[in-house]
C-alpha cells in the first residue's frame, strides 16, 4: 500500500496542526467522485474529489506525519504535537543570520525525509527560493485571496465591507500568500458580529478545509 509522507511546519499554537494530526494521521483514504461536500456553515470550491477513510479499497493510500518543526522553541504547537505522538524538532530562526541561511538548513532537514508534501500551518516565516525551489509545500491564508495576503488577513477581512470571508489553501510560491490557490471555504459574515466570533468561525473553517486541500494536493 502506498504511504504519502508529510511534514508540518508551524510557529506558534498549532491549532491547525492538531486538527490536521488527527484528521490525516495514520489513516488511509481512497478518492471518490465528488458529489456533494456537506458543510453546514461553509461553501467550499477547488475540491476535485471526495476522499474517504478506507484501508481495504482499491487505491487506498496511508497518511503519515513523519516531523513537526517549528522556528520557535516555546511554540505551544510542540506539545500539542507530542502528545499525539508525532516527531518534532526545533529550528530556531534567531540562530542564523538570514533567511536563506535558514532555510538552506531547514531543505537539509526536510529533504532527506522523502516528503510527499510539506505542510504550512501558521508558519511565520518569508520564505525564500532556496526552499519554493526545493520542497513542494502548501500554506493555508485566512481570507479569500488574492485579497488581505499577509499577516493581519483576518483583521483585514473582519473590516472590509464585503459580506463574505473566508480561507485559502495554495501552494507556496516565491511570492507571500501567492502561489497557485488549492481551494478555498467561504462563510457569510453577521450583522454585529464581534471580530472574536469572526475569528473563531474562520478557525473552523481552516480545520474543517485544510485536510480535504492537503489531500486534494496528495
Amino acid at each position: 500500500m502506498q504511504v504519502k509522507r508529510i511534514a508540518i511546519l508551524f510557529s506558534g499554537n498549532g491549532s491547525n496542526l492538531e486538527a490536521l494530526i488527527r484528521a490525516l494521521h495514520n489513516k488511509y483514504f481512497c478518492a471518490r467522485d465528488l458529489q456533494v461536500l456537506e458543510a453546514q456553515e461553509f461553501l467550499i470550491g477547488g475540491i476535485s474529489n471526495a476522499f474517504m477513510e478506507c484501508e481495504e479499497c482499491k487505491g487506498a493510500f496511508k497518511i503519515e506525519v513523519v516531523l513537526a518543526l517549528s522556528n520557535k522553541k516555546d511554540a505551544y504547537g510542540l506539545v500539542r504535537a507530542k502528545n499525539l505522538g508525532i516527531k518534532t524538532q526545533v529550528l530556531e530562526s534567531v540562530a542564523f543570520k538570514d533567511r536563506a541561511e535558514f532555510d538552506r538548513e531547514l531543505v537539509g532537514i526536510l529533504k532527506p525525509l522523502e516528503l510527499d508534501l510539506c505542510v504550512l500551518a501558521g508558519f511565520m516565516r518569508i520564505l525564500t527560493p532556496i526552499f519554493t525551489s526545493s520542497i513542494k509545500a502548501v500554506n493555508i491564508h485566512p481570507s479569500l485571496l488574492p485579497l488581505f495576503k499577509g499577516a493581519h488577513g483576518i483583521t483585514e477581512s473582519y473590516q472590509s465591507p464585503m459580506q463574505l470571508g473566508g480561507v485559502s489553501v495554495h501552494y507556496v510560491s516565491d511570492e507571500l500568500d501567492g502561489g497557485e490557490i488549492i481551494a478555498q471555504g467561504v462563510l457569510v459574515k453577521k450583522q454585529g458580529e464581534s471580530l472574536e466570533s469572526y475569528e473563531a468561525r474562520i478557525h473552523k473553517l481552516e480545520h474543517y478545509l485544510y485536510p480535504l486541500a492537503v489531500l486534494e494536493a496528495l
